[in-house]
């Protein structure tokens, strides 16, 4: 989707404990080109790491001293560091393609003709309850069973998955194109480009039947913890995209023409991840049945999953819609200079989050529920500790960042912006929780609250819309979302295993307090400084940044330690009596 993109990372860990086992590629290649670089899974590298822990612990025991596992191997494609690194470089790379299309659709085609894309690209994936459910599905079983040998259930758990995503890709296409020849007038039909509405919409509908299937490719590689060339590959992919948008906007303003393009390279994305994931999953042709009674609670999991997607569907994806009809096409442009900060930090919020599936799924099989824990609590830190200062510093030079990214007229806008950021300020960990959630299996609570959440924020966006306006949409959102997450800590930390009094001694006090006392002299110089310019703005936020840093680097390095050292007490041998 053309805003919805959400980054995945690693934790960063020590250089003496590898604790996630993301895959590595083989470090040798023979004289044939043709056999290329193979990849091994997190979990084939789960063993050899299992195994170091116990030597490691063994060693401990006997002279007191760590050994200090790995340090030669830390980066290793594959490993934690190089998973992190070309993440965090995806998302940036997604989020500056995503912010310079905007400006560059509003100069060459228009206002309207940018919210009718906007709208359009948006319906490819409108659905991501589809994906969300299936797809993380498929990202939680390919890890488990991976971990567990047992590729008779995963090789059925990726046929019914493909037959399920080409049906319901099928349904979708059907839905969007009904939409088009019906909504589409309605919603546009007063605009410039109400008659480029039905054919942008019928393009969307029939790429759709190829973008949900090419999701399991995206979702697989996931589930095999390669979130490195996953992130190349959605890199590559967005380079390309505005590349060809930029080249095609140079010759035609025709919507559905560059919806089509825009579309079409998510479909590649999703094949070329599919390309890279299957030689490493091991499957033989043929293993695993396409139906059967094996399949349930893969298929009940993963309907599950799918409320909670839709749940988000309604949260994230409708406000557009509502903007859309309650005040027209060029307000969708309105409400997006106001989303596309608030997107920024979500990235960078996600970083530690949506890779918690697969890795929590993989240790709940291994029966290691202390590194588990120990994990969510470091992971917990480190997105309060990226998110919230981002935040801070969005929503303190908010206007001067609009100013500089698509002009001076839209400085006016700032407030939009910083009532949008200002959720991340209560929620910077709920989204990594919902993951281990997700991970270890326990979601029946988390489908009710998120489904509550969705009615909650779909009736108050219209409601308010109505009455406010744009910043109605977007205090639709915002209300419920610091709601929630409140209401929902006490279930997350209670599955997990985490007492109130440890989250609040290990992830609240040390990564709210540095902020909130760094936040004071942020003010003071924004005001005396006063900013401007996309230099000036970012020479401003990096030194910010960086201060902020030499303060958290000590409290980072002990939770690095404190993840490495959860297996070991289990391991150590017991003293003979």
């Amino acid at each position: 989707m053309l805003l919805g993109y959400v980054g995945y990372a690693r934790i960063p860990q020590p250089p003496d404990k590898l604790i996630f086992c993301s895959g590595q590629a083989s470090a040798c290649k023979n004289s044939d080109a043709a056999s290329g670089q193979l990849m091994r899974s997190g979990a084939d590298l789960a063993v050899d790491e299992k195994r170091a822990d116990v030597s490691d612990a063994a060693e401990a025991g006997r002279t007191g001293v760590s050994p200090g596992l790995h340090q030669d191997k830390m980066w290793r494609t594959g490993g934690i560091p190089v998973n992190t690194i070309v993440t965090a470089a995806r998302t940036l790379i997604r989020a500056l393609t995503s912010l310079a299309m905007l400006p560059l659709l509003i100069t060459r085609i228009g206002a309207d003709a940018t919210g009718l894309f906007i709208i359009a690209t948006t319906l490819t994936g409108y659905f991501n309850s589809v994906e969300y459910g299936l797809g993380t599905s498929v990202t939680k079983y390919v890890a488990e069973h991976r971990a567990t040998g047992d590729a008779e259930q995963l090789g059925s758990v990726l046929r019914a998955s493909l037959l399920l995503m080409m049906g319901l890709g099928l349904l979708i296409a059907v839905i969007i194109a009904l939409f088009g020849l019906v909504g589409g007038p309605a919603l546009f039909g007063a605009s410039s480009v109400g008659s480029a509405a039905q054919p942008t919409l019928l393009v969307t509908a029939g790429i759709a039947l190829f973008y949900w299937p090419s999701r399991l490719g995206t979702a697989t590689l996931e589930g095999l913890e390669r979130y490195d060339v996953n992130a190349i590959v959605q890199s590559v992919s967005s380079i390309l995209t505005l590349a060809l948008i930029y080249v095609a906007s140079g010759w035609t303003h025709s919507v559905p023409v560059l919806t089509g393009i825009f579309c079409t390279m998510l479909v590649f994305e999703g094949l070329c991840a599919g390309a890279l994931a299957w030689p490493n999953l091991g499957l033989r042709r043929g293993l695993g049945r396409w139906r059967g009674d094996h399949l349930r609670p893969s298929l009940g999991f993963g309907t599950g999953l799918f409320i909670i997607g839709f749940s988000s569907t309604l949260i994230y994806e409708s406000d557009r819609i509502v903007v859309t009809a309650v005040a027209g096409a060029a307000a969708v442009v309105t409400y997006e200079i106001a989303l596309r900060p608030h997107s920024g930090v979500r990235q960078i919020n996600g970083l530690t989050a949506a890779a918690m599936t697969a890795t929590c799924s993989r240790l709940v099989a291994e029966d290691r529920p202390e590194r588990l824990r120990r994990l969510v609590l470091a992971g917990s830190l480190y997105a309060v500790v990226l998110t919230i200062p981002f935040a801070v510093l969005t929503i303190v030079l908010a206007r001067p960042i609009l100013e500089a990214w698509v002009g001076p007229s839209y400085g006016q806008y700032a407030i939009d912006v910083q009532i949008f950021v200002s959720y991340w300020l209560v929620t910077a960990s709920g989204a990594l929780f919902n993951s281990a959630i997700v991970g270890i299996g326990r979601i029946r609570v988390l489908v009710l609250i998120t489904a509550i959440i969705a009615v909650l924020t779909l009736g108050l966006s219209i409601g308010l819309a109505v009455a406010l306006g744009t910043v109605g949409v977007i205090l639709g959102t915002v209300i419920p979302a610091c709601i929630s997450t409140p209401l929902s800590m006490p279930y997350y930390l209670r599955h997990i295993g985490i007492s109130k009094a440890s989250f609040a001694r290990e992830v609240l006090i040390p990564g709210y307090a540095p902020v909130a006392l760094w936040t004071i002299p942020v003010l003071v110089g924004a005001r005396a400084l006063h900013p401007s310019g996309l230099i000036g703005i970012g020479a401003f936020c990096a030194t910010a940044l960086v201060l902020l840093g030499l303060v958290y680097i000590p409290i980072l390095r002990a939770s690095w330690r404190s993840i490495g050292s959860a297996d070991e007490g289990s391991a150590a041998p017991q003293p003979q009596t």
